[in-house]
């Protein structure tokens, strides 16, 4: 053991990594060490309880969270984590590695596609079309959703319909979801719902797989569990029956999930589902001000439904919270621009960097990395920023949704002021990085009737819409995978359209065949030069010259997964593809200003933050007014807006603000009203 793994605890910190026997619930306060308690209860029974680091599971939502807890048990007990052979990872990543392992059981082979939110709506689509239903008739966007939920309460097609369906939308939903649901069986696909709920099914239809999870996790533990949905609630409880040690570790003051189907409920009513639990409550903040943590307990403090529990901090007193009054959202983007330069400027400058740079925008950090086409305002007066991006690592801009992000990135243009965007247009979201993975995940699963279609059209070969389609349509007729129909002479099809098709089905079944002597790079290579798409972009222009360069890129990314390790399996490959979060972009040492949602920092701390759009019905939303469990929610959401903060935070409200066309007059939000006067200072905009 490299360290004492008790050391620098707090009193209740140690009792949360001690208490090892038993069901045990950690209430972990924003800011009060919760990863760390994590980590070294972790490395704890490893170390000190001589526990089989194979029978321990730990598990969190988001890919850096498990991360970053295998790199500090790592470094507690001076081995690497992976070395050691404990399981660390998010629901859905270990949940398709058991999946893996056990899809024989549900009919699946262990080579299964996973698909993406643009696969689950082609398939949606595919399913109205084979239902007679138009797409004016129901959104095909809005279907999903249902059915997404529907996976995460764990209610079957059939449920569905017998419980919820009370209308023509909720008919319609019960009957696309059944037609869906055959169709991702014919593809051999589970959508990212699936690899939760169909984990669940195969636990309770063979309880023998069940026993056999449950003997070898015999210590489970799990990160961020008031953020838990229905089905992993039920895929925690029947993992935990046997041993029930069972150490959950969450905050319900931070639960701002439910539109995707998290219950903050579980965490209140763990106590009920075992009663024989510890309840440990971490309440001491390391993070933030005493005026941070003074105006979120205040903001708090009218929620009606909530764990009983006082957030509290040693730090010093600090800063006021700013309140800022500006005209409309350019206004604000301005002054907020301006201030982070004015505090940038104050800031210590690294030693040997020099003290004046200019710097241009950088063009790959907006939205997606694709080149800013802005029309910028010729009254945005703000002035250069001349610094250099390290500075501004320490700042960022919340905000309740996306499409605020527009005027800040004119303005951070404008000032030449280099940002980083989370939550845009994703590198594996764009166009030719699909269309690559579409033949990848087709060389590994024929069967995936979604991937032959993207992949087969994914550049110009004389093989059109119409085709595509009929040779789709004979595979489901006859019950044959898509390459199959491709080779079929009952097609019928002109000579040189068959010979087109079947030029494509060669290179797929040769590289198929010869999978294993390819690595992932080789096989990139081969699909965009033997499948066309590197003549097809090499269009000579700019455009054309940026999307190879992605597929180079997807090849680096896929060398740098082998680096040091040998060969990655191209199923590991693509499951690690299908896994990537938002979140997993983002990285702080790049520096910059970062611009995000609230959503998306939840987990993330910086010195100062800038919270924008702080009116009636932007924050708290508008859709949430009619509804108290929505409202309550949007509470919870400025909570961890207030608490990524760790000196200093900016509350910035319009009068008027563009929305989708028209402008709206903006009131203060009401969470302005609810700060501590003692703790609010008002904040004059720039005069730039």
């Amino acid at each position: 053991m490299a360290v004492d793994v008790l050391d620098g605890l707090n009193e209740q910190q140690v009792e949360a990594v001690t208490a090892t026997e038993g069901p045990v619930l950690v209430l972990a306060g924003a800011g009060s060490g919760k990863t760390r308690t994590l980590v070294r209860r972790l490395a704890y029974l490893i170390a000190v309880r001589k526990v089989p680091a194979s029978s321990t599971l730990a598990v969190t939502f988001t890919n850096k969270a498990a991360q970053e807890m295998r790199a500090r048990a790592g470094d507690l007990l001076g081995r690497p984590l992976a070395a050691l052979g404990p399981t660390v990872g998010t629901f859905h990543a270990v949940s398709c590695g058991f999946l893996r392992r056990e899809a024989k059981h549900l009919g699946y082979p262990a080579h299964f596609s996973i698909y993406d939110e643009d696969d689950q709506k082609a398939l949606v689509k595919e399913a109205l079309r084979d239902l007679g239903i138009g797409a004016k008739q129901v959104q095909p966007g809005a279907v999903m959703n249902a059915i997404s939920r529907a996976k995460a309460d764990l209610l079957t097609p059939q449920e569905y319909t017998r419980e919820v369906a009370d209308d023509y939308f909720t008919e319609t939903v019960g009957r696309v979801y059944e037609r869906y649901q055959e169709l991702l069986k014919q593809n051999k696909a589970f959508d990212f719902d699936d690899l939760i709920g169909e984990t669940v099914r195969l636990w309770q239809e063979f309880p023998e797989v069940l026993e056999q999870y449950q003997t070898k996790f015999k210590y489970l533990l799990v990160d961020e569990y008031q953020d838990v949905n229905r089905a992993q609630y039920i895929w925690t409880k029947l993992l935990a029956a046997k041993h029930q040690n069972l150490c959950v570790v969450g905050d319900d003051w931070q639960s701002i999930y439910g539109w995707r189907g998290a219950d903050f409920g579980n965490i209140l009513r763990f106590a009920e589902d075992y009663p024989q639990a510890k309840v440990i409550k971490l309440e001491q903040n390391y993070r933030s001000t005493k005026v941070i943590i003074g105006a979120s307990n205040a903001v708090m403090a009218k929620a009606t439904r909530k764990a009983d529990k006082v957030l509290w901090t040693e730090n010093k007193t600090g800063e006021p919270i700013s309140v800022a009054q500006v005209e409309d959202e350019v206004a604000e983007a301005r002054f907020v621009v301006t201030e982070v330069m004015k505090l940038a400027g104050e800031g210590q400058r690294p030693a040997g960097m020099p003290a004046d740079i200019e710097l241009l925008p950088d063009q790959d950090e907006g939205a997606g990395g694709e080149r800013a086409t802005f029309q910028l305002p010729d009254y945005m007066a703000i002035p250069r920023y001349r610094g250099n991006r390290e500075m501004l690592k320490q700042f960022v801009v919340l905000y309740r949704t996306n499409a605020q992000s527009r005027a800040l990135e004119e303005a951070c243009l404008r000032a030449g002021l280099p940002y980083q965007l989370v939550g845009a247009l994703r590198f594996y979201e764009r166009r030719e990085v699909k269309d690559t993975l579409a033949y990848l995940r087709l060389i590994l699963n024929p069967a995936d009737r979604v991937s032959f279609e993207r992949a087969i059209l994914s550049s110009p070969r004389g093989v059109g819409l119409t085709t595509v389609e009929q040779v789709l349509k004979f595979s489901q007729e006859k019950t044959i995978t898509p390459l199959e129909a491709a080779e079929s002479a009952e097609l019928k099809l002109a000579p040189a359209r068959q010979e087109l098709l079947l030029r494509f089905t060669q290179l797929i079944r040769r590289l198929h065949k010869e999978l294993t002597n390819y690595s992932v790079a080789d096989l990139i290579d081969a699909v965009a030069i033997g499948g066309g798409l590197t003549d097809h972009l090499r269009d000579g222009t700019s455009q054309g010259e940026a999307r190879l360069q992605n597929i180079e890129e997807l090849k680096t990314v896929a060398e740098s997964r082998a680096a040091g390790k040998g060969p990655v399996p191209l199923e590991k490959f693509l499951t690690d593809v299908s896994l990537w979060q938002d979140q997993d972009t983002f990285d702080q040492r790049k520096g910059g200003l970062t611009l995000m949602t609230v959503h998306a920092a939840k987990g993330l701390e910086f010195d100062t933050v800038f919270i924008v759009g702080m009116e009636e019905g932007l924050f708290p939303h508008s859709s949430s007014m009619d509804d108290p469990k929505q409202l309550e929610e949007e509470r919870r959401l400025a909570y961890v807006a207030l608490t990524r903060a760790r000196h200093k935070v900016y509350c910035i409200y319009a009068t008027n603000r563009r929305v989708f066309g028209s402008v709206v007059l903006g009131l203060p939000s009401r969470f302005l009203a609810e700060l501590p006067p003692e703790m609010v200072e008002a904040t004059s905009p720039s005069p730039f």
